[in-house]
């Protein structure tokens, strides 16, 4: 299991970026970082904290992200993440009806223990912007990773592979 001390260690850190991105939001989750829907509430599922680190490119034009948001909760047990992580799954879906947002649920990356991974594409034509999102469960931590970038910019192999340094963080703490 992994303590709540060790929060911090479990999101990205600036050595897992490609140069140029700096960190412009980092520390412990608060009330306006709170997800929508079933997720809002800062207990649910027996959560015992979160922590987030949000990082932006200093030129964001070109290929890859330019946004990055690294994300962990830790719960109390197991079950409290995958009912976190089966709620993620569900909010990812549900923007899909809403405010005909088109979401493309993508096939789920091999991390943790379950994953999700979907995208959004938000205006048209040199000026849309796709934004990915990667969620998983390991034990009792729920990760994601959401990356923002241009479309024909950024793919979902790009949201995998910062998702992938973060599991390998996350991997790391629950092994000492």
């Amino acid at each position: 299991m992994v303590p709540v001390s060790a929060l911090s260690k479990l999101v990205l850190q600036p050595a897992d970026l490609p140069s140029g991105f700096f960190p412009f939001d980092v520390g412990k989750q608060v009330t306006v970082d709170a997800p929508p829907g079933q997720r809002a509430s800062p207990t649910r599922f027996g959560r015992e904290g979160g922590w987030k680190a949000r990082y932006r490119r200093s030129q964001p034009a070109g290929r890859g992200p330019f946004i990055v948001e690294s994300r962990a909760d830790l719960f109390a047990a197991d079950e409290g993440a995958e009912d976190d992580l089966a709620a993620l799954r569900t909010q990812l879906t549900g923007e899909a009806r809403a405010g005909g947002v088109a979401v493309r649920i993508h096939p789920e990356p091999d991390l943790g223990e379950e994953a999700v991974a979907a995208s959004t594409l938000q205006g048209s034509g040199t000026a849309a912007l796709r934004f990915v999102t990667i969620g998983w469960r390991d034990g009792n931590v729920t990760a994601s990773v959401l990356v923002a970038g241009t479309e024909g910019g950024l793919t979902p192999a790009d949201a995998v592979r910062l998702a992938r340094k973060q599991q390998g963080r996350i991997e790391k703490v629950a092994s000492e």
